[in-house]
């Protein structure tokens, strides 16, 4: 299979897949203009050697870009981020990350957010 044509997916639930995708950990409901951490990780430990490691995790809000880090094969595929929810005046949104594996590509995953 390659992994490089577009964005790839958790589908079975298979170790490989959830050593590749991102996940988010964050409260389900916010309060509108406030802050809140978001925390990314894989399900399973990733590797992170020199021949096989992500090389950078992207979060946005909707299609909105928030944040790119940039990583090392020296370091852990886990970030803490703290987002501003938008306005009162929406009821949701939805946090999206994407996760760059150097040998197996991009993989997404997006967690609903309702806002009180």
């Amino acid at each position: 299979m390659n992994y490089f044509c577009g964005i790839n997916r958790m589908k079975e639930g298979t170790d490989f897949e959830k050593k590749h995708t991102p996940f988010i950990e964050c409260p389900d409901v916010v309060k509108g203009d406030e802050y809140f951490e978001v925390k990314i990780t894989t399900g399973i430990p990733h590797p992170m050697e020199d021949g096989h490691f992500i090389q950078w995790i992207e979060l946005f809000m909707s299609n909105i870009y928030l944040a790119r880090v940039d990583l090392t094969q020296f370091m852990k595929p886990e970030v803490k981020l703290v987002v501003k929810a938008p306005s009162k005046g929406h009821d949701k949104f939805t946090l999206r990350v994407l996760m760059r594996c150097n040998l197996h590509g991009i993989w997404e995953y997006e967690k609903e957010v309702k806002i009180e």
